[in-house]
């Protein structure tokens, strides 16, 4: 697995709605050669590069945002 994933973990979190849309996503999965293997997905449609500092700094972004989002976690 670790060619695929160098950094030798991999991750999806996502929120959304009852109607299935995205509203954020992290993902690592190599699908966009236009932005780097971390990245997140808005609910416009983008997809923008993060910085990746470890699996534990990025839930608690994930986390936070979705708090933003008005979800009660």
């Amino acid at each position: 697995m670790r060619g695929n994933y160098p950094d030798g973990v991999k991750y999806a979190m996502q929120y959304g709605n009852a109607a299935g849309e995205t509203i954020v996503r992290y993902d690592n999965f190599p699908d966009h050669p236009d932005v780097s293997r971390h990245h997140k997905h808005r609910a416009d449609g983008t997809v923008e590069a993060i910085e990746f500092e470890g699996l534990r700094a990025l839930y608690e972004r994930f986390k936070t945002e979705v708090i933003q989002h008005g979800h009660d976690w």
